[in-house]
């Protein structure tokens, strides 16, 4: 028998209910955790709402961290919370490149 079958239960306390916290971690990134009532300490240790992870798009760290917080203050950070919300998917999107095309713009000048 391997070891992961002999695993017995923790005997830890019970928490209390689940509640949300929201955060900044120190990229700058806004986050939506849910943690226990009673062990709010440490909310990176919480069990992540949203947004999710976009590192598949490949984007510069810059603009991720944009795309993020833009869903982020949208409210979108669930697939649930995208049912419905694809306009504001896109004013996300373009909220997060606006800076990009000021930068590219002003380089003419």
């Amino acid at each position: 028998m391997d070891d992961s079958a002999k695993r017995q239960p923790e005997n830890r306390p019970s928490s209390g209910p689940l509640i949300r916290v929201d955060y900044e971690d120190d990229t700058g990134r806004k986050w939506a955790v849910w943690l226990p009532s009673d062990d709010m300490d440490d909310p990176t240790m919480g069990i992540p709402l949203g947004p999710p992870d976009f590192s598949a798009l490949d984007l510069p760290e810059e603009t991720a961290i944009r795309l993020h917080n833009q869903l982020f203050s949208r409210g979108i950070l669930t697939k649930q919370d995208l049912k419905g919300k694809h306009k504001e998917v896109f004013a996300a999107i373009q909220a997060a490149f606006k800076v990009d095309v000021a930068r590219v713009t002003g380089l003419y000048d």
